[in-house]
């Protein structure tokens, strides 16, 4: 980790983090502390992005996101991850690039390691609702809703809106 991005993630980790949520008194300059703690850390981080209180997201090595989008509320994400522009994400999302090996009956799982890194891509105009689960490698298109609670075990189409564990098509958006 560079200097640069090793002292942000000291100053994001010791006291950001836990400073008010953006709509909350004193959550503006909260949000303008946490925007640019995250250009230092994220390997992209866009204009008026919002990495909301309690948002975890590591070191940010592998994550990328786009212009005015949002890690919401006490949300946990586990790179690599692209994440479009206009992204909303409600709170307690949980957005995972990697996931442990099971391959071995004779080895504990916690003993096996990890899978390779699969990236999550989000495209631009998706709301992800509150408590959402996303799992390794998906993808998640364009002007798409994923509901509160739903886990994402597949891709989902552009313009869908998709509820439930595990998350299916409820219908699709006109764009």
């Amino acid at each position: 980790m560079n200097v640069r991005r090793y002292a942000a993630a000291v100053v994001y980790w010791s006291f950001a983090i836990r400073l008010p949520w953006s709509p909350r008194p004193g959550g503006r300059a909260a949000k303008q502390i946490r925007w640019w703690l995250g250009r230092q850390m994220l390997d992209e981080c866009g204009r008026d992005v919002s990495l909301e209180k309690g948002a975890w997201f590591g070191s940010g090595k592998g994550i990328r996101v786009g212009d005015r989008s949002v890690i919401g509320l006490d949300c946990l994400v586990i790179g690599p991850l692209v994440l479009g522009e206009d992204v909303m994400m409600g709170p307690r999302c949980t957005i995972l690039g990697v996931n442990h090996r099971t391959d071995s009956v004779d080895v504990p799982m916690n003993a096996q390691g990890l899978e390779d890194e699969r990236p999550v891509v989000v495209e631009s105009d998706v709301w992800i609702g509150a408590g959402s689960t996303i799992l390794p490698g998906r993808r998640i298109g364009k002007g798409s809703i994923v509901g509160a609670g739903a886990v994402v075990t597949k891709d989902v189409e552009p313009y869908s809106i998709v509820g439930g564990n595990p998350a299916r098509l409820l219908r699709r958006r006109t764009p």
